[in-house]
């Protein structure tokens, strides 16, 4: 059964011209366990490939020349800003260090975020074999972003005032260890576990080696500041987490390079569909409020027993649906089941309505 379905996927996309209809159809059953054909399959469904499968070289070569722009400009330029003529005190609204300042507060909840994401899975708290600045050929480095998160932290959370107006210092352990320490920490164990333990013991270890979650950050990081119109919203690292999980675990190592850049496309082309549901100004018309209604009138027509049973527990469709939809349910299962899930929902056409229809059947 397996090996026929792979063959069908083969089929599929050693097709000239891919046929959509069909792929999807095919992903309505899942995808093959097989990252290479589980990653092609997703960049075709996420509009990041054309069906033209002649267009595929090209597409990339420009896409990847494209993120590694956004790198120089946002990550390594911005970290190099003490380079600017311009006074960190300028009250000037137009100021180059006043955004610096307003994307290094953001920088530092998408930190926390993405730190977070997936605990359950070593993958993400485990170093990347393509950090940054050797997956790119532009000057950017992995400590870009730690040096700024670090500074940030000091900045933020280090000093208090006292009930007498002195300074102190905060104390927790936490606070006191460096961001970058903590990494050296988490990085010695995950290579400690793997035998690499010349590698662990080496102090340059940071500035070398990159956490796989460091890259969903980063990916974060510049679709914040490519999306201005719409500010940061916890739980983007998660709709963000299993396609790099898929591209960064490609069986070829030139595509595993890459996922960061193939990642950051993808998922500006899904964030394009549900950023309604981030977006609390779309409430009442297309967004989260309207979407927990259309689930509320589902379960009415298949269960209204049930329905009326939460309203007599004054259980609200808020208290247990909000992260379900936003999320795309990314957060409900284990990663390898939200992969399976994730084939079906990105190949149906009315793929967020499906998502209502899976919760409804959550519930039942």
């Amino acid at each position: 059964m397996r090996e026929s379905r792979s063959k069908i996927f083969q089929d599929i996309l050693g097709s000239q011209l891919i046929d959509l209809d069909y792929l999807r159809k095919a992903c309505l059953l899942g995808c093959p366990e097989n990252n290479k054909i589980r990653s092609v399959v997703w960049k075709l469904l996420l509009n990041y490939l054309p069906p033209q499968k002649s267009l595929w070289d090209s597409t990339l070569s420009k896409t990847r020349k494209e993120y590694e722009g956004f790198l120089v400009e946002f990550i390594a330029n911005k970290s190099r800003l003490e380079k600017y003529a311009d006074h960190p005190l300028n009250s000037d609204p137009c100021s180059n260090w006043r955004d610096y300042f307003e994307d290094n507060r953001i920088l530092l909840q998408i930190n926390k975020d993405c730190r977070r994401l997936y605990p359950e899975l070593d993958f993400f708290r485990r170093p990347t074999q393509y950090p940054c600045n050797e997956a790119f050929s532009v000057n950017v480095s992995v400590s870009d972003l730690r040096n700024r998160i670090e500074t940030e932290l000091t900045h933020s959370h280090d000093v208090a005032a006292n009930t007498v107006g002195a300074l102190k210092l905060v104390t927790s352990s936490d606070s006191v260890r460096s961001p970058n320490s903590l990494l050296r920490a988490a990085c010695n164990e995950s290579l400690v576990k793997d035998g690499s333990t010349d590698a662990a013991q080496s102090d340059e270890l940071p500035g070398h080696l990159e956490m796989h979650w460091e890259v969903v950050q980063r990916i974060i990081f510049i679709f914040y500041k490519t999306n201005k119109g719409s500010s940061y919203v916890q739980g983007m690292n998660e709709v963000a987490g299993p396609i790099y999980h898929v591209f960064a675990n490609h069986p070829d190592p030139e595509e595993r390079r890459f996922a960061e850049a193939d990642t950051f496309f993808c998922f500006c082309n899904l964030m394009a569909e549900i950023q309604s549901v981030f977006n609390r100004n779309f409430d009442q018309d297309i967004g989260i409020g309207s979407k927990m209604e259309q689930m509320v009138h589902l379960l009415e027509v298949f269960d209204s027993e049930l329905l009326h049973h939460l309203d007599r527990l004054h259980l609200e469709p808020a208290h247990f649906a909000l992260r379900w939809i936003t999320l795309l349910l990314a957060r409900e299962f284990l990663l390898p089941d939200v992969l399976r899930l994730w084939d079906c929902i990105l190949a149906d056409k009315h793929r967020f309505d499906l998502v209502l229809y899976i919760c409804c059947s959550m519930l039942m």
